[in-house]
């Protein structure tokens, strides 16, 4: 099973740059899972797929290709570890 933690930010975002340090916590404590990063504004072919809508960041938790979990707007590490102990 790969688990991908899929997470969808801008620049211009006050709520992602709070959780970019958030974020590498997680993938620090998470090194087993695919941690693939888009930009709202650069990747919108590849985040259309995704059907984000206009709050971000958006987490997106994929088992394969399949969505099992979403996480939208800023979020603390113990909510986002939460989520992610359950697919360990």
């Amino acid at each position: 099973m790969v688990i991908k933690l899929i997470r969808i930010s801008a620049v211009w975002c006050p709520a992602c740059l709070i959780m970019r340090p958030r974020m590498q916590e997680i993938e620090k404590k998470f090194p087993n899972f695919e941690h693939i990063e888009y930009d709202f504004d650069l990747d919108e072919e590849m985040i259309a797929k995704y059907n984000v809508g206009e709050v971000l960041p958006v987490f997106i938790l994929l088992d394969g290709d399949k969505e099992v979990t979403r996480l939208v707007g800023e979020k603390t590490v113990a909510e986002i570890e939460n989520k992610l102990r359950c697919f360990e």
